[in-house]
């Protein structure tokens, strides 16, 4: 009976082949390539996994609990050591250093993937001829076109439909051909995996105008997630022990259902397209220390535009006053020289313990306008000062899989969504049949 069994699993269309295993007791499946693919569609698992999170929002901006105004909904936005809302005052700034990114370089049209409220798109529209914005939360779509914004057109779209035909006519309607800016502002978490980021990323960089960019916004860290989950650990638990402690934030991680990504994964990514692409990622330079700015960063992706100046590197530690805490009026006039990039600037936020510290909020107020806080440091730990195009980016690596770059929320979806519907589909198949465990083969998911 269980070999009969097995072998109607293995004919569900979302499974490539089953088997029983006598040992653990259970059918073990491998799913359908098919049922995992990104293109030419979402397959039906990878699909389930982006209708959460659509039900997800959608019920988030009915709800509308946190919404100051049209232009001010931070319903959902909360912090996760405490639960409670972001201070109002802090959720501003961070939205202004999103609005200020974006329009870095005065781009003509913007497409926003994952609009949401409109929290960048009321801030952008006046100082661009034309904003599109994508999402697929129905809400807030219909929320933002009521409100009629001069310039702005919101389609019902997800992240992989950015090059499809509405999304193309919504452009037209704006007197665009191709995005000056094409911008995912923390949504990224949402995504399946690294293949869906990638095929979403990938379509954005073909289309970009020359000389634009793709800026990914509000990124969770990969490699500083070890930390936060120890951080948002000692924040809630504060009489653990040592080794309470360090066992609950493994937990943590291993329960992680977002999708965090390596600052690397996008230089690799870059390195491969064929367009040429330069990469920059940004620290949070905004005051208070929270998640936002200790644990997530900023990636602007360039294509095709000039290739850099020569740059002089100044090590933080050799900069006039860097140790007695007098670097500002050094760092301002090491940087009235647009060749020049300070670097190993050690972060304050993750870098506790060294005197020599500073915050990206500190170094923000001295740089020229022009300047930026970069990351020196894949887990954000180092920073550098300077114009972006300066920096040479956080290293790539290679192909190995020796260093994991993303998490991989859809295998851990699929662990769990595959063996109900196998469990449901042999029921009807076999009614009169007890059906064992099912188990997902681990090394199936992974790709």
């Amino acid at each position: 009976m269980t070999a009969r069994l097995a072998s109607l699993a293995a004919a569900h269309p979302w499974v490539r082949s089953a088997h029983w295993d006598p040992n653990r007791e259970a059918i073990i499946v491998h799913p359908a390539d098919s049922a995992l693919a990104v293109r030419p569609a979402p397959g039906p698992l990878l699909s389930e996994h982006l209708e959460h999170w659509r039900h997800v929002y959608s019920y988030v901006y009915a709800a509308a609990e946190q919404r100051y105004g049209d232009d001010l909904d931070l319903s959902g936005w909360r912090a996760s050591d405490t639960g409670a809302p972001f201070d109002r005052a802090h959720m501003l700034e961070w939205i202004d250093h999103a609005v200020r990114l974006v329009l870095r370089g005065d781009p003509a049209t913007v497409l926003e993937v994952g609009c949401g409220s409109g929290l960048l798109a009321h801030r952008i529209h006046p100082r661009t001829r034309g904003y599109v914005g994508l999402d697929p939360a129905e809400p807030a779509v219909e929320r933002l076109r009521a409100q009629a914004l001069p310039g702005v057109r919101v389609v019902h779209a997800a992240a992989h439909e950015l090059t499809t035909a509405p999304v193309v006519e919504a452009l037209r309607s704006v007197g665009a051909t191709a995005p000056d800016r094409i911008v995912f502002n923390s949504v990224t978490q949402c995504f399946p995996d690294s293949a869906y980021l990638t095929a979403v990323l990938e379509d954005a960089l073909d289309v970009v105008a020359p000389g634009g960019a793709v800026v990914v916004g509000d990124v969770r860290n990969l490699a500083s997630a070890a930390a936060f989950a120890h951080w948002i650990e000692a924040a809630r638990n504060p009489e653990s022990t040592a080794a309470d402690l360090a066992r609950q934030a493994a937990a943590r991680l291993a329960a992680e259902e977002e999708l965090l990504c390596d600052p690397r994964f996008f230089a690799r990514l870059a390195d491969k397209h064929g367009r040429a692409v330069r990469v920059a990622c940004h620290a949070k330079p905004i005051g208070a220390d929270t998640e936002l700015t200790r644990y997530r960063y900023d990636v602007v992706m360039t294509v095709d535009g000039p290739a850099p100046a020569t740059t002089r590197t100044v090590m933080w530690d050799h900069l006039p006053g860097s140790a007695s805490g007098t670097w500002p009026t050094a760092l301002a006039t090491a940087l009235r020289d647009p060749a020049v990039l300070v670097t190993g600037i050690p972060n304050a936020l993750l870098d506790t313990q060294n005197p020599a510290a500073v915050t990206p909020a500190q170094l923000v107020t001295v740089i020229p306008p022009d300047a930026a806080v970069l990351l020196d440091s894949a887990d954000a730990r180092v920073l550098a000062a300077g114009r972006p195009e300066q920096h040479a980016g956080v290293e790539a690596v290679d192909d190995s899989g020796a260093v994991e770059l993303c998490t991989d929320p859809l295998a851990r979806f699929v662990r769990l969504r595959l063996p109900e519907v196998l469990a449901d589909h042999l029921e009807q198949q076999s009614p009169n049949a007890s059906v064992p465990a099912i188990v997902v083969a681990e090394e199936s998911v992974t790709r």
